[in-house]
């Protein structure tokens, strides 16, 4: 088996994060009003998380403008607000095509450490885009 690629900040220089270490990242971000962020890792993929602190988008792109793939709650009605960009933008996304932050998180932790999303969760494919 691969060893998973190891995934830091975006722009910032570190060793990488486990999968512990990026989703107890998540919730301090959130805690402190951040509420958008931004993993690479080594092959230059990106992986975003944007939370309005009750539900996340979650996406994974080959970089920029890229093909991507992003986590979705198929029980989903409805849509939600309140997702702060970094840009100041305040996004509303459709409650299908985002999942609980918990499941966010621990979706995140999982791909951290296995290089794969957690069997419970759905994966959507995307077209290539730019999720900012």
């Amino acid at each position: 088996m691969a060893v998973p690629q190891r995934w830091r900040m975006e722009g910032h220089a570190s060793d990488g994060y486990s999968g512990a270490q990026a989703r107890s990242l998540l919730i301090r971000r959130l805690d402190w009003a951040s509420q958008e962020t931004w993993f690479e890792d080594g092959r230059g993929r990106l992986l975003s998380v944007v939370t309005n602190g009750e539900r996340a988008m979650v996406a994974l792109t080959d970089g920029a403008g890229g093909p991507g793939e992003h986590l979705v709650d198929p029980r989903g009605e409805g849509v939600s607000g309140g997702y702060l960009r970094s840009s100041g933008q305040i996004d509303t996304y459709s409650d299908r095509e985002t999942v609980p932050f918990p499941v966010a998180c621990r979706a995140v932790e999982h791909f951290f450490e296995h290089g794969t999303w957690p069997h419970d969760v759905l994966v959507e494919m995307t077209r290539p885009w730019n999720p900012r």
